[in-house]
């Protein structure tokens, strides 16, 4: 089996090359500048976001290739295709729109990983291009480059952030260079954020340079801020001074200081510190770092370093890819014992996930063990495209084709264009699916029913009454379903009924079945808000029932 988690770490270390015409192709977006993930593309990995580099000139040795089979991608090793949905991530359509003042959207704000809208609204920074700047950092490329606007205006934040928001962004990350006092990007992020909030309602990241006070704190709290980074680079003092200078010069006090008070406003997991992973550190000073963090309730971010073109650092490779996988297993356990998980998350690069494999690594510890599902905090989307959709396939191809291999190369059909994707999540975490789809007249098909590992029990039985309630608010009245033979007690159990035996369907033995009628019950009226807890249990994840067109 694939697993996601360390094949994003192998990418994000090594590359992905070209493979064939993919470079060129309108559908993949190759970032060649600015700041943080500055070189690359971004892909979905089953779902989970990887900003992985593409152009860089030790990518050429990568043994991962991208291509294009047709109208689906795929990732290849050493010649070998990968069992794994990929979907390089497109340019974001609403950065064809310009401000009032003409300037175009792309220049105000980027799309991150899959859902993350990330500015920054100071594009300089007093210590750059000094002895004491940053040497990773390439905050002042891309303005240079004409790609970004020095200082982005409030108004227009908030109008790229409401168009972003239609086309599924979901949280926003604002960051800035640091200026003597911090005043001038505290000021800016403010009434930034307070602009976002109040005119997109989305939940907004903030990265700020220590001292962070109290005071300042509880007016970003005020102002829409539902989380807060607060990054020292490196565990490691004497490596700090090498690479981060100006870093290297505030009082270890000053970061604890403001991450203690930080996470007095924001809660626990809602502080961040980014801790880079190949700049020379040791293991130990990283995990020693991630310890301390999570025992504060700082959420310690490991990315591995991405050199920038343009740095004095531009020549250094990603760390070695196994090296990384024994960091991030470790430090998931650290996180795990701390109660510190990415999905709990508000907004920001945790909850992004688009730099770092570590929540993923937490995924795969929660899918080696039951996970509670908490029924008052489950939320439930019902789309036809976008970023959910997108975690819908995943959780299907993790099932369907990883795990089960109902499927070769993927369970995506003619049918997915027509049909509503239901995904149920806690939190950040995209928990299971189920697909609806409208035949004509009353007449509806559910399918691909499943759970993921780690979570499943009465979450299916809750899918099933979720795909009723909604076939029955878009006027269905009748709902049929393909299913195998060992899940007809569960559907029974669900109150449908079986109307005939199919003895070969897609190579398997199935029961056509429909929901009790009329549509429905009371329970179906519930549904349809708010769901109480069911008392069915589902012992396996569902197989993936094929629905004739």
């Amino acid at each position: 089996m694939n697993r996601v988690e360390e094949i994003k770490t192998e990418l994000q270390c090594l590359g992905v090359r070209r493979k064939g015409n993919s470079a060129a192709d309108p559908v993949v977006r190759l970032r060649t500048g600015g700041a943080g993930p500055a070189e690359g593309i971004t892909l979905l990995l089953n779902g989970s976001p990887a900003s992985v580099p593409f152009a860089s000139d030790f990518v050429s040795d990568s043994p991962y290739g991208l291509v294009r089979d047709n109208d689906c991608w795929a990732l290849v090793r050493g010649g070998e295709r990968l069992r794994i949905r990929v979907v390089p991530l497109a340019e974001a359509s609403f950065y064809r729109s310009r401000t009032e003042d003409g300037v175009a959207f792309e220049k105000i704000a980027l799309l991150h990983g899959a859902d993350c809208l990330a500015s920054t609204v100071l594009q300089s920074c007093s210590y750059w291009g000094t002895p004491l700047g940053c040497r990773f950092c390439g905050i002042g490329l891309s303005w240079k480059a004409g790609k970004t606007v020095l200082k982005k205006r409030p108004r227009d934040l908030a109008s790229v952030a409401m168009a972003a928001r239609e086309q599924g962004v979901r949280h926003v990350t604002l960051t800035a260079g640091a200026t003597e006092g911090r005043g001038l990007e505290w000021g800016l992020c403010l009434e930034a954020s307070r602009a976002i909030a109040e005119a997109s309602g989305l939940p907004v990241h903030v990265q700020l340079m220590p001292p962070v006070p109290r005071g300042r704190l509880d007016k970003l709290r005020a102002a829409g801020v539902q989380s807060i980074g607060i990054h020292l680079e490196t565990w490691d003092p004497d490596l700090l001074r090498r690479v981060a200078p100006c870093k290297a010069r505030l009082p270890r006090r000053m970061y604890l200081d403001s991450w203690l008070a930080a996470v007095e406003v924001f809660g626990r997991g809602q502080v961040e510190s980014f801790l880079l992973m190949g700049l020379g550190e040791s293991e130990q000073s990283l995990l020693d770092g991630c310890g301390e963090l999570a025992s504060l309730g700082v959420y310690p971010y490991l990315v591995p370093f991405r050199p920038i073109p343009g740095t004095s650092l531009a020549t250094r490779k990603p760390p070695n890819p196994e090296t990384a996988k024994g960091i991030y297993r470790r430090a998931a356990r650290i996180l795990e014992g701390a109660g510190l998980d990415w999905a709990a998350s508000r907004a920001g690069c945790v909850r992004c996930r688009g730099c770092s494999a570590l929540p993923d690594y937490q995924d795969a510890l929660a899918r080696g063990r039951s996970r509670p599902v908490v029924p008052d905090r489950l939320a439930w989307e019902v789309v036809r495209a976008g970023p959910f959709a997108e975690a819908s396939f995943a959780i299907r191809h993790e099932i369907f084709v990883e795990e089960q291999g109902f499927f070769e190369h993927t369970d995506l059909d003619g049918l997915d264009a027509d049909s509503f994707h239901i995904v149920v999540r806690q939190g950040s975490r995209c928990l299971g699916t189920v697909r609806i789809t409208p035949l004509g007249g009353d007449l509806w098909l559910g399918s691909r029913l499943g759970v993921r590992q780690g979570y499943r029990g009465s979450l299916g039985a809750r899918l099933v009454e979720k795909a009723e309630a909604e076939v029955l608010r878009r006027g269905g009245k009748r709902f049929t379903a393909y299913i195998q033979k060992p899940r007809v007690g569960f559907f029974r159990g669900c109150g449908w009924r079986a109307l005939e035996e199919i003895a070969d369907y897609h190579g398997r033995p199935h029961t056509l079945m429909a929901a009790a009628g009329p549509l429905w019950t009371e329970r179906h009226d519930r549904a349809a808000g708010s769901l109480p807890r069911s008392g069915l249990t589902v012992r396996g994840v569902l197989p993936p029932e094929s629905f004739r067109p």
